[in-house]
């Protein structure tokens, strides 16, 4: 195999074998070669190959049976709900940077139109943030947070360059009492198009989500994510 010298080896490594999953070379419940065969094939050290194993094993293609192996769980996972969770995290797994631009932060006043957009009730103050994800200078997406006002002191003196999910989840050890998402994929249009610097035949997938928190199901925040139909930049050939 011939090495990517700017790209991690064990990312590279990954890809291969997942490649290899979706081409039927190991099949569903076979169990594939020990990590000694591995070492050997890629030419790659124990640390490496556990790694990229362990990614595998982390995006579903494969699982352990203790005592015995590693198995192909499934050919093709499908939609991936990672970006819509953390797109820090989706990006950093695959052992590329990202970085963002805030465009816009601001306190709101919820009117009848975002209420009924954002789940959050009419005439709440929330905390508004709207920021552009970019990977090597190039936008991979947008997001547009409504923070419920009553939760401001979450973020008093956050750096909103940073990943919020895992600042609020892993940090803070805020504990989500319910998530709810929904995605459709739409023409590229208007603003969201240019930022994302979307082609005029593109496409574009919205996510919604509301984040609710304790006993009484509170809204945490609204996110509305925007990004391109086909992120091949990050390892993926078509995102769905």
């Amino acid at each position: 195999m011939q090495y990517n010298p700017s790209l991690p080896v064990y990312i590279q490594i990954k890809e291969d074998i997942i490649k290899k999953i979706r081409m039927g070379i190991w099949k569903e419940n076979e169990k594939i070669p020990s990590e000694l065969k591995l070492m050997e094939e890629y030419h790659a050290g124990r640390g490496t190959v556990r790694e990229a194993i362990k990614l595998i094993i982390d995006e579903g293609y494969l699982y352990i049976k203790k005592g015995i192996g590693t198995f192909v769980a499934q050919r093709e996972v499908g939609i991936s709900i990672e970006p819509f969770v953390s797109l820090t995290y989706f990006i950093k797994m695959r052992g590329l940077n990202i970085n963002t631009r805030i465009l816009e932060k601001k306190e709101v006043i919820i009117n009848k139109e975002l209420a009924e957009e954002t789940s959050i009730k009419e005439n709440t103050k929330c905390l508004f943030v709207k920021r552009l994800r970019m990977m090597d200078q190039r936008p991979i997406g947008l997001e547009i947070f409504h923070f419920v006002y009553g939760e401001e002191n979450f973020f008093k003196d956050f750096n909103f360059e940073n990943g919020i999910s895992h600042y609020l989840f892993e940090d803070l050890k805020v504990s989500v009492t319910k998530l709810n998402m929904d995605l459709e994929i739409v023409k590229a249009s208007g603003e969201e198009k240019e930022l994302l610097q979307l082609s005029d035949d593109s496409k574009m997938m919205i996510s919604n989500r509301v984040v609710y928190v304790n006993k009484e199901k509170d809204i945490l925040y609204h996110l509305k994510f925007y990004c391109g139909e086909q992120l091949s930049k990050i390892g993926m050939d078509n995102f769905v």
